[in-house]
């Protein structure tokens, strides 16, 4: 199953993917690579603060390394959902996952063809309501 992001509830049905076209799924993939870049930078920058904050608070390596493995295995399985086996027919949806979760940037989204941009835009205000 497809992550829609982390903040969003609904079910991946609700929604109706657009078909990209040929530029649009080469530009999709770059945004996704990007995106995923920027997922792991977030989750290793939460994940030292976790670290610290435990060491400040007197934790014990064994139970620092607890909150580590659970903050790391919750990571991975959204990864997984978000990443693994893309398809150019899902794209649409990893991209919607992306900009609800605010890691795609307006000049990111700007960068789709106005059908695209608007689709994504108004389907992502849709799911904050």
């Amino acid at each position: 199953m497809l992550s829609l992001g982390e903040n969003c509830n609904h079910q991946i049905e609700a929604v109706m993917p657009i078909e990209l076209n040929k530029r649009e799924k080469k530009l999709a993939r770059e945004l996704i690579q990007k995106s995923l870049q920027i997922e792991c930078a977030m989750f290793i920058e939460e994940t030292e603060a976790l670290i610290d904050k435990h060491k400040r608070e007197g934790k014990t390596s064994h139970e620092i390394y607890l909150k580590l493995y659970e903050k790391t295995q919750t990571f991975d399985k959204h990864i997984a959902r978000r990443y693994d086996y893309l398809r150019g027919s899902t794209y649409f949806l990893v991209l919607l996952g992306l900009v609800n979760d605010k890691i795609l940037s307006q000049e990111d989204i700007n960068r789709f063809d106005e059908d695209v941009r608007r689709e994504l835009l108004n389907t992502s205000e849709s799911w904050d309501d």
